[in-house]
């Protein structure tokens, strides 16, 4: 009885490890063979391939870390930090250039036609405030849609890794505003002149008008000359 019952207890451990090994496989044990760039400036598309793991040494590794991709796939469980989601789509005159990074990923659904599954992420390294990230939806992982798809911030150090494996540097994408446009000095100056020249003739208007006023008052007041040889008020001398 006893034996039977070491052999029962020895088989439910033994499948309760294969079971948690089959899931945590996954997430431990699956990270991408190659990543494909392409885009502005490349002749030819930059192939980076090595030991692209989580938490492997090599420019592999680190792509697949600063793009997020582990978490893409695996979602919370996927290791490094979590992304920082972008709750609306950034203005595309604040991305700069697109480069697309096509991750080829063993255990990823592949396309027909394809050995192994891959996975596609726009990259915009010289966007305002730092690299973006864009996961087109519909792409699946391991067997499922991918965890994480959308607007992602990338690491600040996206920008470097892709310089130093190739990607040219650029000037950052600069955040356009709307400004009311101002007026031309020219016409601000024409419409100063305008208000002068119509203030001097108010004025020289309402001088000669006072002038006339003056005049006419003067000359009722004049008191009336008595010519020679004519009688004045009192009659004849």
């Amino acid at each position: 009885m006893l034996r039977r019952l070491i052999v029962v207890t020895a088989l439910a451990a033994g499948m309760s490890i294969a079971a948690a090994v089959a899931l945590a496989a996954p997430a431990l044990a699956k990270g991408p063979l190659q990543a494909r760039i392409t885009g502005p400036g490349l002749v030819h598309a930059i192939v980076v391939s090595g030991g692209g793991e989580p938490g492997q040494p090599g420019k592999l590794a680190s792509l697949a870390e600063q793009t997020s991709l582990f978490a893409v796939m695996f979602g919370a469980d996927g290791g490094g930090p979590a992304p920082v989601r972008l709750r609306t789509p950034p203005p595309k005159a604040s991305l700069g250039p697109q480069y697309a990074v096509i991750y080829t990923v063993p255990g990823v659904t592949p396309q027909p036609g394809q050995q192994f599954g891959r996975i596609r992420q726009n990259v915009y390294p010289h966007a305002v405030g730092g690299p973006v990230i864009y996961t087109p939806p519909g792409q699946r992982g391991f067997g499922q849609p991918l965890q994480a798809t959308g607007w992602l911030r990338g690491s600040p150090q996206l920008t470097r890794t892709l310089a130093q494996l190739g990607v040219p540097p650029g000037v950052q994408a600069v955040q356009q505003t709307h400004l009311p446009p101002a007026a031309h000095p020219a016409a601000a100056h024409q419409s100063g002149s305008q208000t002068h020249g119509w203030l001097i003739a108010s004025a020289v208007a309402v001088a000669a008008a006072a002038l006339a006023v003056t005049a006419l008052w003067v000359r009722h007041r004049k008191p009336a000359t008595v010519r020679d040889g004519e009688s004045g008020p009192s009659g004849p001398a």
